[in-house]
């Protein structure tokens, strides 16, 4: 299984509302447990990230994966696994989970003079069980 590219992130971890509630009369509310395991899902804020290039005039980018802000590693990850591809992800609490990414990643627009650096962004990873 491939691993997700070591970049520098923030994460989020979502819990489902994994559990059936049913309002009774007054007040009384029963909750039943859950009949699976919860499905987390991951939340990956990214800023700082950029394209980079190895040429003078821009046109040949740097896939260097020891850069941690480099966007061009991110892209052609998400390329090679989509949305349907399974992959490890080292979450800095959990450890290593198996996700995949539940929504198609969305490159945002490059920051005027930015040299590269596009907008802050974010990518949601559902944990897989």
């Amino acid at each position: 299984m491939t691993a997700f590219p070591n970049l520098h992130h923030k994460f989020e971890t979502i819990y489902p509302d994994s559990s059936t509630r049913v309002q009774f009369g007054k007040s009384y509310v029963f909750t039943a447990p859950p009949t699976a395991p919860d499905q987390r899902t991951f939340r990956l804020s990214f800023t700082g990230m950029r394209y980079y290039t190895v040429d003078d005039q821009g046109l040949v980018i740097d896939t260097d994966p020891t850069k941690l802000n480099n966007l061009a590693v991110l892209d052609n990850f998400y390329q090679s696994v989509r949305l349907y591809g399974i992959f490890t992800y080292t979450h800095p609490i959990y450890g290593p989970l198996a996700c995949r990414f539940s929504k198609p990643l969305q490159i945002p627009k490059g920051l005027p003079n930015g040299n590269g650096v596009v907008e802050d962004f974010t990518v949601e990873l559902m944990e897989q069980p």
